[in-house]
């Protein structure tokens, strides 16, 4: 472990931390601005632990941004069992997401924790079970990293569906259906890991946190699977109004790693299934609505925006089939498939990591017109089927993206004979 001049974590929690000694479970929560959903998160936590681990020492994080509300102290005044030690912190450095988790990794090293879990603060579905799900592969079968297998609204995580899922099955071989899903289960070893990783001044701190998370424990060799989570309620986004800066961080970190891992992922062919616990429910999620005209216009927008640096990203077939798709007569005959969109995001990674004209800012940003065309297709294709229906084309664009890897890796390899390596200076670091 780091010392404590190079800590994440202030001196008064280094001391609560060698006070506690150690922890077998631990279940780390970021926060900020959560005032309003975290108590819930707090107590079920806690009981989920206490509940399904009784003979394990727990203790409870809260990793917090500067909230500026009262999620401090309503964590703070949360009730949970006598046998559950609470830490409450601040996190240090970037503010977002993967700084909070940061600090709850360098806690769950100090404790030399067994088991760690990690849960979003805005969950208005999780029950004590969700402890149960994503700590026992861990506990009971050795697992190394538990990833969520929910059940979503066919227009709820579109990042996950059109980039992150597709995208981490046809590069490393794993269908791992939410791979930024938010709530994972891990060994303290892999805590360690990534506590002592050097990424924390890139967007792994903010929003390119989970599909990092992911991706590192596959590529390190750790065993990997899924829990059965049931339905997910949380604060859903429009992806044409709310999701930019998830967007470009979660991608800028797929296309970066792309360059890290290249060794690995060229090497494979095909996926494997990757094992679910738990019983898969068919309960429906609540309904929501997303704004297809929106998505269309800013793809055409885009398409004005960004045609010169479109132009010299994509190949010349799949800039005229994009230039092509901006000519419809009305939304229903609007059309982006799969197999343009597979290309187009291979294109893309090519450019992220070899083309030193353009800035990895340019080159993420200007892809997010090209995914809002894509999920305004998927979202008029489904418009009149189930969530369990559109599942499939979830499903057979994965598929899509794992059938045309050979083009990326031709790309790839040519791009790498005329350039040369990867550009290990094009971090993940292009949000405002």
């Amino acid at each position: 472990m780091a010392e404590s001049s190079r800590s994440v974590l202030d001196d008064e929690v280094i001391r609560r931390c060698e006070k506690i000694g150690r922890a077998d479970i631990l279940v780390g929560i970021p926060s900020f601005r959560n005032a309003d959903t975290i108590a819930h998160v707090v107590r079920t936590a806690a009981e989920g632990m206490v509940r399904y681990f009784p003979d394990l020492k727990p203790v409870l994080v809260n990793s917090d941004g500067g909230s500026t509300d009262n999620t401090v102290q309503v964590v703070l005044d949360t009730p949970v069992p006598p046998q559950v030690e609470k830490i409450v912190t601040p996190y240090k450095g970037l503010p977002g997401k993967g700084s909070a988790f940061h600090a709850i990794f360098e806690i769950a090293s100090r404790l030399k924790t067994r088991i760690c879990i990690v849960v979003d603060s805005d969950l208005r579905s999780i029950t004590p079970e969700w402890i149960k799900w994503l700590g026992e592969p861990v506990w009971k079968h050795s697992y190394g990293f538990v990833a969520p297998y929910y059940i979503r609204h066919k227009y709820d995580g579109t990042i996950t569906n059109n980039i992150a899922y597709p995208l981490t099955r046809a590069l490393y071989g794993r269908r791992i259906r939410q791979p930024i899903g938010g709530d994972f289960g891990f060994t303290g070893s892999l805590a360690l890991v990534y506590s002592h990783q050097d990424v924390w001044r890139t967007d792994i701190a903010k929003f390119g946190i989970d599909i990092w998370m992911t991706t590192t424990a596959i590529t390190e060799g750790f065993r990997v699977c899924q829990a059965a989570m049931g339905v997910k309620i949380h604060n859903v986004k429009d992806p044409g109004s709310d999701l930019g800066s998830m967007f470009a961080q979660v991608v800028a970190t797929i296309f970066y790693l792309m360059g890290v891992h290249e060794v690995k992922w060229l090497q494979v062919k095909g996926s494997t299934g990757t094992r679910i616990f738990g019983s898969q429910s068919h309960q429906d999620p609540a309904p929501m609505e997303i704004n297809v005209e929106n998505l269309v216009d800013h793809f055409v927008v885009g398409f004005s925006e960004y045609e010169e640096i479109w132009k010299s990203v994509m190949e010349p077939p799949n800039f005229l089939e994009v230039k092509m798709a901006t000519d419809f007569s009305g939304l229903r005959d609007f059309n982006f498939p799969e197999t343009l969109w597979a290309r187009v995001v291979y294109d893309f990674a090519v450019a992220y990591n070899f083309y030193c004209d353009l800035t990895p800012s340019d080159i993420v940003r200007s892809l997010m017109p090209l995914y809002c065309a894509r999920t305004a297709d998927f979202a008029v294709k489904t418009r009149n089927m189930s969530n369990m229906e559109a599942e499939q084309i979830v499903l057979r664009q994965a598929e899509v993206f794992e059938n045309l890897k050979p083009y990326l890796v031709e790309r790839w390899l040519e791009a790498k004979r005329k350039v040369g390596e990867p550009d290990e200076e094009r971090l993940p670091l292009v949000s405002s």
